[in-house]
């Protein structure tokens, strides 16, 4: 010994006297965010009323059927066209 202290260069969180300090800033800020999420959820976002929600569901579905009707209906003509294109032009 010579009067010099050995130092580990590994990581090790036990010999980090600061560790457990940014542990808790880490949660802490972590519990303030969750504790920000809650409150503006439940204090500052308007939700819809039931009738809202019903009808917004019954605009989705009818949307959804149209634009799939639509779709089909390209798909069946372009099939149609490129079906006869087909037949008509065969080598």
């Amino acid at each position: 010994f010579n009067g010099r202290i050995e130092v580990s260069k590994t990581f090790d969180l036990g010999s980090n006297p600061s560790i457990p300090a940014r542990k808790t800033i880490m949660f802490k800020k972590l519990k303030d965010s969750w504790k920000n999420s809650y409150d503006e959820l439940t204090n500052k976002v308007t939700w819809p009323t039931w009738s809202e929600l019903l009808e917004s569901t019954w605009v989705t579905i009818v949307a959804t059927f149209i634009f799939a009707l639509v779709i089909l209906l390209m798909d069946k003509a372009l099939g149609l066209t490129i079906g006869t294109y087909l037949e008509n032009f065969r080598f």
